[in-house]
């Protein structure tokens, strides 16, 4: 039976989990709201299973969101990590365009392994619902599954490949960290 030694954290539940999606979209009105003159920049981590966290799982979290501020410089207006039961979160008011956020978000994605677990939600406000800007504005490809390569959201709804071996690439995956390039 393969032990997960990274993803040290608590269980959660289901209940857990949507409670924490549903905070998640007030918090994103809220910061609309306080910002009106930027777009939201969310991000939060794909982690399957009961256990989304962990002190290697924050403190990698931490350094790429590091790398991240520096890259979009005086565009972020004020950010805010959280750590949470259900995975680390962070929230970045940006003055750039949604389109160009999430173009520079996709480069980001390609930067390092570790990105690969990144949720890297664009958000905005139209006619006062909330708006994410996906990979399909942009004509791009969906997001590649960690095991395969495929279409992540096909594997994940057809469980095509089992929780243990989605959490070995996960664990190496956080195991590899993230190198800080100087």
């Amino acid at each position: 039976m393969f032990k997960l030694s990274v993803l040290d954290g608590p269980q959660i539940d289901l209940g857990q989990m949507l409670a924490a999606k549903d905070a998640r979209i007030v918090k994103e009105r809220e910061w609309l709201n306080a910002h009106p003159q930027t777009v939201l920049l969310h991000v939060t981590l794909r982690i399957p299973g009961p256990v989304k966290t962990g002190q290697r799982v924050v403190a990698v979290f931490s350094a790429a969101m590091q790398a991240l501020e520096d890259q979009l410089g005086e565009a972020v207006q004020e950010s805010q990590i959280e750590t949470l039961a259900t995975g680390p979160e962070a929230y970045l008011a940006v003055r750039l365009s949604p389109i160009t956020l999430k173009r520079l978000m996709v480069g980001f994605e390609q930067q390092q392994r570790f990105c690969d677990l990144l949720d890297l939600d664009v958000v905005t406000l139209k006619d006062g619902q909330l708006h994410q800007i996906s990979r399909v504005d942009l004509d791009l490809p969906p997001r590649a599954c960690l095991v395969c390569g495929g279409d992540a959201k096909v594997c994940a709804r057809s469980r095509r490949h089992g929780l243990p071996e989605v959490q070995k690439v996960v664990e190496a995956i956080i195991k590899e960290g993230w190198t800080t390039h100087g």
